[in-house]
């Protein structure tokens, strides 16, 4: 059954300068990639935890979205950073081919797509003015990652007010961050710094077995934020980072006191994914029938609770 526990209108208008995040760790020599296996439609599961301390969940049973997420559109030029900062080659879209809920999921499809000058599209949904997030609380997502090279899934929050000034001073939090050409490490990170030219960031990584790769199986990131710390944990028992307001020294503005808003998204291309994309590894729009879940970013649930 979906939930709507918590629902605010607090905001201001759009957006981030980041995809993710542009920079967090260089780019490595990524394992042997194997092209996706075909096989049948996803079926996510219903959350079966515990509700006691639930404030907000979104469980994908309703096929509207648009009570709880929008879909931003286009490749960043409306907002004066063409390519989202980042150098990325989509163009986002509403359309039902990039973004739908299906069988309990919500279900982001990067497509090899001709589309308003851009050779790809795909999706970017954000809670902003719909359900805000503060501390102390727990937000945990339970996801499975598209594979392709080029591809780059993320789920990650923005300040939903810029009280100390434009990206990054008023704070970026990435929970998760994969590239497509490597299904063993999830990436979290956190952007901030004075202005761009003083961009910092900080974050961790940690690496799967091959067998519980982030293509095959489903894995859920659990964001612990308490006023001056956070902490990142894969799959309810692995630290992918932790940091408090004290590690990023006296003289910066910690921002992530403040209240955010969550985005999901899959970019195609960009900075952090080495700016190559195999558009064979994308589904074809003109073949959208035969597109695998293989190739999609599955959401199977949201949950935010209180400490």
């Amino acid at each position: 059954m979906k939930r709507n526990l918590f629902l605010c209108v607090l905001g201001i208008i759009l957006n981030s300068c980041s995809g993710g995040s542009s920079i967090v760790s260089p780019i490595e020599t990524p394992p042997e990639y194997n092209p996706p296996i075909q096989g049948t439609s996803t079926t996510c599961s219903d959350y079966t935890g515990d509700l006691t301390n639930v404030i907000w969940m979104d469980d994908f049973n309703d096929e509207d979205y648009s009570v709880n997420w929008t879909s931003i559109q286009g490749n960043g030029h409306e907002y004066g950073i063409p390519g989202w900062g980042n150098n990325e080659q989509q163009f986002y879209t509403d359309l039902e081919n990039n973004v739908f809920v299906d069988k309990g999921c919500m279900k982001i499809t990067p497509l090899n797509q001709d589309f308003n000058g851009y050779s790809y599209t795909s999706a970017k949904m954000v809670t902003e003015n719909k359900v805000d997030f503060n501390h102390p609380g727990r937000i945990t997502v339970r996801f499975r990652s598209p594979i392709g090279t080029g591809m780059w899934p993320a789920i990650w929050m923005m300040p939903l007010e810029s009280i100390y000034g434009g990206w990054p001073a008023s704070g970026e939090i990435d929970l998760v961050e994969i590239r497509g050409n490597n299904m063993q490490e999830v990436l979290s990170t956190i952007h901030y710094g004075s202005d761009p030219s003083n961009h910092k960031y900080q974050g961790g990584s940690y690496y799967l077995p091959q067998e519980d790769n982030l293509n095959e199986k489903f894995h859920t990131l659990t964001f612990i934020w308490q006023e001056d710390q956070m902490e990142f944990i894969l799959d309810n028992q692995f630290e992918v980072f932790s940091i408090t307001k004290s590690q990023l020294g006296f003289n910066e503005n910690y921002p992530f006191n403040e209240i955010f808003y969550l985005i999901i998204n899959v970019a195609v291309g960009g900075n952090f994914v080495g700016n190559y994309v195999n558009s064979q590894d994308l589904c074809f729009n003109s073949d959208i029938d035969s597109c695998n879940d293989s190739q999609r970013f599955l959401i199977d649930w949201v949950i935010y609770e209180s400490l």
